[in-house]
């Protein structure tokens, strides 16, 4: 194991995969699944599913370049995907980024980490599945 790995935040204590409870809250509205990631000769690999099996995107890191990738339908727009991808950025970059003015990342150790997203209000929280 690298030591860049433990430098990941949805890598807690720097493990190779892990298994979140997801949770996209926009308002009043909310979306919740289980998020899977793990580890990669390239970076960071990762896809977000709902209880139902319901597929919702999923997402590959490499450095601080971040792909978001076969989108629900519902939520297949350049602007949904944008976001995303710059939200995600922050969760799955290799060093630490700034979260700049409308972001808040909290890492609440060892097992949940919640992204605020001020300027669209969006919360992502993560809580780790324990396995």
């Amino acid at each position: 194991m690298s030591a860049e790995a433990q430098t990941y935040p949805l890598l807690l204590n720097g493990a190779e995969r892990a298994s979140w409870n997801f949770t996209l809250e926009r308002g009043s509205m909310a979306v919740t699944g289980i998020c899977l990631v793990r580890q990669t000769e390239q970076g960071l690999v990762g896809s977000v599913v709902n209880e139902f099996g319901i597929h919702f995107f999923d997402f590959t890191c490499q450095g601080n370049r971040v792909t978001v990738s076969n989108v629900f339908a519902a939520m297949n727009k350049w602007y949904i995907r944008r976001v995303l991808r710059n939200d995600l950025r922050l969760l799955a970059a290799s060093s630490l980024l700034s979260a700049g003015r409308h972001r808040q990342l909290q890492i609440y150790q060892p097992d949940s980490l919640t992204l605020s997203n001020n300027k669209y209000n969006l919360t992502y929280h993560f809580e780790r599945l324990q396995q």
